[in-house]
């Protein structure tokens, strides 16, 4: 399992492969640097012990100088895994955030929030944290473990193969004893770690409404309950990680001392070899010993991340990351006289959503859309949009016919995001290059300037939304308005902008919409049928389909439905 998860990996995420090639080669230098500095052992002793002290120098000259060397040559490696675990984090997260811009809309919108949230910030850089940096350092020491091992194998052949079958009895038992213990962990940490995530976006998202029902005991019961389940999960998985060098050091060293008996037995009657022999052991023990600690602690955490890894390579498969295709951007349509929709059908998963509908909407007009929820508004919405293509009919613009729309679209959404930036940065949002009169003009039209160059001494350069809005929901719903605008749109679609909004303020941004009548086409998804009475007709749709299409006072003269609506709706007045 975890050597198919290190090759989708790599396959799928590590992209300079000539980078990971050359790290390779260096950790192999590394494992080779620290051979040597065993290796001079043997002779610096021997030459010691026999009375070559000029020799002896230069042997202790060229060990200390390996060690230092290659403590230098360190630096510069793990300098370079910095950078090769950096780029390779960045190339991630750019992989999935361009999937979530470019990537199908319809497939996109699908995936929640608090899931995209959670790939871009928790699961990519935890992955390559650990997962990729545990591999990584499992490389060098596993090198440092092989070249060593090979020497002593060289140099006490019988010694080494009896400490070795001892020495992976001891480590691969314990290593699978914890493999199992954290592998579990690992799981019910992730487990634990997505509830606690919702709880806290459940809570926080919705605060206003938790202190208007008074459940604030309620939901902080939630978060602890979470949050200590989560505490005691972590706990054992960090306890977990952690022993293994604490049993691997006693194990150590009675590897050492098996060693040590068996070279004394075979060297008994030749004191400067065993001396040479007893101090290339020791040096090299010694130089294992963190080795092998590094070795299990690294396996031990590979078996904690492992979940993580094969999360986001699941995700990668799951929304075809890799397959994304980025349509060439082409030039906006100009509306000049109408867009007409023929028998136009949508479906998600087989259940229908629009069904052989028709209309048309001439320059100019606004156009409300109005029905029960389900009854397939957004949708429709979003093929004026051009986010999502029908699937089957026809669509026109200005006679001429288009797979799908591509105009010139200002859209003002329900819930209004507002960025820590100045006003004017706000307005264009998504504008490098801010025309400060189209921001002024935009404000105008959106009957909110006035309001800014009185409260804000700097103006359209103010800053508010800084730790506090400082604009009410009618006056952030207006400079949404005035961000539609920037761009001088042929089309405006308000998706439900109205809903959350109190009368007079809905009546304020209705002021501004009959302003915008006849110089942008206005359409309207409207909760509130108050919204578009005003409306130069209104799309009145029932179970997927055009139940009716006309004025507000026709239909509430002549559509029992429409009637009947109109009652549930409280904002709607038959005075």
């Amino acid at each position: 399992m975890f050597l198919e998860c290190q090759k989708k990996f790599f396959k799928y995420f590590v992209y300079d492969k000539t980078l990971f090639f050359k790290y390779t080669i260096l950790s192999f230098i590394v494992g080779v640097l620290e051979l040597f500095g065993v290796a001079l052992t043997y002779p610096f002793i021997i030459k010691l012990v026999n009375g070559g002290g000029g020799k002896a120098l230069v042997f202790g000259i060229l060990i200390a100088s390996a060690f230092l060397f290659k403590n230098i040559f360190m630096i510069f490696y793990n300098s370079l895994q910095v950078k090769f675990t950096r780029n390779c984090e960045t190339g991630i997260s750019k992989k999935f955030m361009k999937y979530f811009l470019y990537g199908d809309y319809k497939t996109v919108a699908k995936i929640r929030f608090a899931q995209k949230q959670q790939i871009l910030n928790y699961l990519i850089p935890n992955t390559v944290n650990n997962f990729l940096i545990r591999i990584l350092n499992l490389y060098v020491n596993f090198f440092i473990f092989i070249l060593i091992m090979a020497f002593l194998f060289i140099k006490f052949f019988a010694a080494t193969i009896i400490t070795l079958i001892c020495s992976v009895i001891l480590l691969s038992s314990q290593y699978l004893y914890f493999k199992s213990k954290t592998k579990t962990l690992a799981s019910e940490i992730n487990h634990a770690g997505e509830v606690t995530n919702s709880i806290c976006n459940e809570t926080l998202l919705n605060l206003k409404n938790v202190k208007i029902l008074g459940g604030e005991e309620l939901f902080f019961e939630k978060f602890c309950t979470r949050m200590e389940n989560l505490k005691n999960i972590s706990g054992k998985l960090l306890f977990y990680n952690i022993i293994p060098p604490y049993v691997t050091e006693p194990c150590i060293i009675i590897l050492l001392l098996i060693l040590l008996a068996i070279v004394s037995v075979e060297n008994i009657s030749d004191t400067s070899t065993l001396l040479a022999s007893y101090a290339v052991i020791v040096t090299a023990i010694f130089r294992l010993a963190p080795t092998i600690s590094r070795i299990q602690v690294n396996l031990t955490s590979l078996q904690t991340t492992l979940p993580l890894a094969e999360q986001l390579i699941g995700d990668y498969e799951k929304y075809n990351v890799s397959d994304l295709i980025i349509k060439e951007k082409t030039e906006k349509t100009i509306l000049n006289n109408s867009i007409e929709f023929k028998n136009i059908s949508f479906a998600y998963q087989d259940k229908p959503v629009l069904k052989d509908i028709s209309f048309k909407i001439n320059k100019g007009e606004f156009i409300g859309i109005a029905g029960v929820s389900g009854g397939g508004k957004t949708t429709l919405a979003d093929i004026i949009s051009g986010l999502l293509i029908p699937q089957d009919g026809e669509i026109f613009v200005d006679g001429s016919k288009v797979q799908h729309l591509n105009l010139k679209i200002g859209y003002i959404p329900q819930e209004y995001s507002l960025i820590t930036a100045s006003i004017r940065e706000n307005v264009a949002f998504g504008e490098d290059n801010i025309d400060d009169e189209k921001v002024i003009d935009s404000l105008k039209k959106a009957q909110l300037y006035d309001f800014i160059v009185s409260r804000f001494e700097d103006g359209i350069y103010a800053k508010p939304f800084v730790d506090n809005s400082g604009l009410s929901q009618g006056q952030k719903q207006r400079l949404a308005i005035a961000r539609a605008l920037y761009l001088n749109p042929d089309i405006l679609i308000l998706d439900e902008a109205t809903s959350s909004l109190d009368l007079k303020t809905e009546d304020e941004i209705c002021n501004v919409l009959n302003s915008l009548k006849g110089e942008k086409t206005i359409i309207a998804i409207a909760h509130r049928l108050s919204t578009i009475k005003s409306a130069d007709k209104i799309i009145f749709m029932k179970e997927a389909q055009i139940e009716a299409i006309s004025t507000f006072d026709e239909l509430i003269s002549h559509n029992k439905d429409f009637q009947e609506l109109a009652k549930l709706n409280s904002t709607y007045s038959f005075q």
